[in-house]
């Protein structure tokens, strides 16, 4: 009785462990991120707009408000009061609700009547 007591106990913590790991892992969607593809900020994005228009950057904020129904888009906000919308439906993968969570996105940077909009081929989320 006492062994499998121990071994129950041993499972669970080992489970709870992995638990733990996994929450703590970035959950990565898409493409890997290109090294070359430059890190940019929301204020550089708003205040060179030409010289990063269509180009691939990457920018990285937390989620501030999320597609209700898929999460295929949402809004990324760096502290730096701009933010940027991200689109991720055409890659056809329901995201969950991470409102408050960080993430880190690889796309292109397009212009749209309501601003920036970056259209996205990679997301990591932390």
């Amino acid at each position: 009785m006492k062994k499998i007591l121990f071994i129950s106990l041993l499972l669970i913590a080992g489970f709870g462990f992995w638990l733990m790991q996994s929450a703590k892992t970035p959950s990565h969607f898409g493409a890997a991120f290109a090294a070359e593809t430059p890190l940019v900020s929301m204020q550089q994005a708003y205040g060179e707009t030409d010289k990063f228009m269509n180009a691939p950057v990457v920018m990285q904020g937390k989620i501030t408000r999320q597609c209700p129904s898929s999460g295929c888009w949402f809004y990324l906000d760096d502290a730096s009061g701009k933010q940027v919308k991200i689109e991720l439906g055409h890659m056809g993968i329901k995201f969950p609700q991470w409102v408050g969570r960080s993430a880190k996105v690889e796309g292109r940077l397009l212009q749209t009547k309501d601003g920036l909009e970056l259209v996205g081929t990679g997301a990591e989320f932390f």
